[in-house]
Parts: structure tokens; C-alpha cells; sequence
């Protein structure tokens, strides 16, 4: 989300950011009510919206706050093109009416809406499903949206105006790789990291098995974050003479060193299920900022100019897996680092905040300010 204000400030000039404290509904978030506030940074100005965080007073108050205070902030501002980052009803609600009035409507997608998650009950569940239909509803009438997948603006605004791209590679992370620089030594076991969701949904339980199937090569894989895996890894890691080792959950300052100095960065996530078509992983943006070589499923949201700065799983069975890590080892080294060299150079070509800012301005000037 920041990465998108940084880069709609530089193709555009100004932004001012409205958003909500994000926070699981009461009692998972233990904190009820939420005060307006302002805030500033890296020159950008915020304002965050007051709300009751109580299952559907959530989205009521929200929505208040939304139209009490965000149309006195249009007219300061003169804005013309308001921006909803992700398809949060009240904003999308908020959106709606402000287009009666001549502000223009951009919906960013960046996930399919109404995702359970485990802690839903069923009541949960049944608004989440409602609140998807009345999203399909209010993108149906949004001016364009912006989407990180082909079938994210397929099916949930099919007939609006579209701009895709998997993703924005933080100016952030490019100020950390540019200051980390953790020299690889030859004498190191092959080291593959992992950094993400430890699921199963995505593919980390055949990815263990394949790297412990592996016998006759010095290989071992280092995991980082946290999912339903964490605790095989865990154990698996205390173990002597593992293979498996497990770096937490770290911020950007320790991962980044960790993913420079991997000799391959590996993403399992299977390419037959229904979020894999809906979603870009963005470990595969940042991966390919590190320099070093990137092993993937052919997942169907990959960018068809993405592709060949990838190395691909064709098999996702545990054999195919190990395969396929196999052969990377068995790679030149020389090919391996150009190819790693041209993923980083066309990463931070094709993907950089200026980059998405200025691609998202001539979007919206030469695209729809004239419909």
C-alpha cells in the first residue's frame, strides 16, 4: 500500500491518503474504538478514519466516518481521481457517491474479496459472502481498475477498463539491497531459502520432502515466516544434521542479507489452484531484485515477459520438485548469474514505484480522462 502512494505521488505530484487502522474484528483485535487522527510520512499526508471495530458496526462506521469527513477533504484538495486500495465496502460505497458528483473512481485489486480465514464463524462467513456480491456491484460501476493478476479484472469487473501489473517493488527494498551486500562463500552447502507463508496450500509440504529426498548433493533449505508447516520445520530443524533450518519471522534488514547470499530462491505455490490465477506472488518481485536465480511453479498469473527471468518447476510432485532443483545445481554457475543478473535489472526496470506511478498516470490521462 505504501509502495502505491509512492508511486501515485510521482506520477501524479500530490496524494492524500484515507485509511482505516487495520485490525481483525473484536475480541481477535482486543482495541474497540478508534479516534480520528492525521498523520504524515515521507511527505505524504494521512488521515485516519474514527470507527467502532465490532462485526458490521465495523463497516457502518467506516462507512460514516467516510462521508462525514472525506468530501470536505475532495474540495480542499480539488481531487479529481480517488484511488480504493483493495475492495473494502465502505470506501467502495464511498466511492459510488462521490462519482455523483463528478470524482472520477479507480479500484485497485489486489485479492479476490470475501477470503475466509480460520477464525470466521459462520455468521462471518455468510457477510463476507454478501459483501462480495455487493462488491461485484459497486466495481461494476468504478471508471477502471487497476488489478495484479488478468483474472482478478476478468471476473470481478469484467466489462471496466483495466490496468495489470503483478506488483510494485518497494523503494524500500531497493535502498536494503543496495546497502546489504552478504558475500556467498563457495565452500557453503547449495542453499535454497523459502521466505513466506508456510502453508501447505502453497506447496511448502512438498518442497520439504523434496529437499530432504535429495542425498548425493550438499544441499539444505532455510525457511522464513510463519503458517501450518511451522511446527514440522521447527522440529525438523532442531534436528542434527538437518537440512532443514527455520530464520523466523524477521523484518527486511536480516531477510534481505539471508536472500542475497541463497545460491536459489524458490517459490512451490501450486499452479492448479483457483488463487494461484488470482494473485501474483510478490516474494517473486522481490526474489528477482536479490540477484540470484529464481525457481518457480508456472503459476498462470506470471507475466508473459516475467517469464524468462524464471526457472520453472514443470513436475510439483515431491520428484518433480527435486528434479527441478536438481538441475538448477547442475547449471553452469556463469549461466545462473546472468540470468539473475538480467531478473534484477528488468525487476527494477519494469516494476520500480516511478515506474508503476508513471504507467498508472498515463492510465488514467490518455486512457479515461476523455470517457
Amino acid at each position: 500500500a505504501w509502495s502505491l502512494a509512492r508511486a501515485l505521488r510521482l506520477g501524479f505530484g500530490e496524494v492524500v491518503l484515507v485509511s482505516c487502522c487495520p485490525i481483525q474484528n473484536y475480541p481477535l483485535g482486543r482495541k474497540v474504538f478508534f479516534c480520528d487522527a492525521e498523520f504524515e510520512e515521507g511527505g505524504i499526508s494521512g488521515f485516519l478514519l474514527g470507527f467502532v471495530n465490532i462485526l458490521f458496526l465495523k463497516h457502518l462506521t467506516r462507512l460514516f466516518s467516510c462521508l462525514l469527513k472525506v468530501p470536505k477533504l475532495i474540495s480542499r484538495y480539488k481531487v479529481r481521481w480517488l484511488f480504493v486500495h483493495g475492495t473494502h465496502s465502505p470506501f467502495l460505497i464511498f466511492g459510488f457517491f462521490a462519482r455523483l458528483f463528478g470524482v472520477r473512481l479507480i479500484v485497485v485489486i489486489t485479492d479476490p474479496p470475501g477470503l475466509a480465514i480460520p477464525s470466521d464463524n459462520y455468521l462471518v462467513r455468510a457477510l463476507k459472502r454478501l459483501d462480495a456480491f455487493l462488491l461485484g456491484l459497486l466495481l461494476a460501476r468504478s471508471d477502471g481498475v487497476i488489478a495484479l493478476a488478468p483474472q482478478l479484472a476478468t471476473r470481478l469487473a469484467p466489462h471496466r477498463p483495466a490496468l495489470i501489473f503483478p506488483g510494485i517493488l518497494s523503494s524500500r527494498t531497493c535502498a536494503y539491497v543496495a546497502q546489504s551486500k552478504m558475500e556467498r562463500k563457495d565452500d557453503c552447502p547449495f542453499t535454497i531459502i523459502y521466505a513466506g507463508g508456510l502453508n501447505k496450500a502453497y506447496g511448502v509440504d512438498r518442497l520439504i520432502d523434496a529437499v530432504l529426498s535429495i542425498r548425493d548433493v550438499p544441499v539444505r533449505i532455510k525457511f522464513f515466516g510463519h503458517g501450518d508447516q511451522e511446527m514440522r520445520i521447527r522440529a525438523l530443524a532442531e534436528a542434527t544434521d538437518t537440512k532443514v533450518l527455520y530464520g523466523g519471522f524477521v523484518d527486511d534488514d536480516v531477510l534481505i542479507p539471508e536472500l542475497q547470499a541463497a545460491s536459489l530462491l524458490i517459490n512451490p505455490r501450486p499452479a492448479s489452484q483457483d488463487f494461484a490465477a488470482m494473485s501474483f506472488p510478490s516474494k517473486l518481485i522481490e526474489y528477482l531484485a536479490m540477484n540470484r536465480p529464481v525457481l518457480t511453479t508456472r503459476i498462470p498469473s506470471i507475466p508473459p515477459n516475467f517469464s524468462e527471468h524464471f526457472l520453472f518447476i514443470d513436475d510439483e510432485s515431491v520428484e518433480g520438485i527435486r528434479s527441478a532443483i536438481l538441475s538448477v545445481i547442475e547449471t553452469s554457475p556463469s549461466e545462473l548469474r546472468s540470468r539473475a543478473l538480467r531478473g534484477q535489472v528488468f525487476i527494477f526496470s519494469e516494476v520500480s514505484e516511478r515506474a508503476v506511478g508513471i504507467r498508472i498516470a498515463d492510465f488514467v490521462r490518455s486512457g479515461l480522462e476523455s470517457k
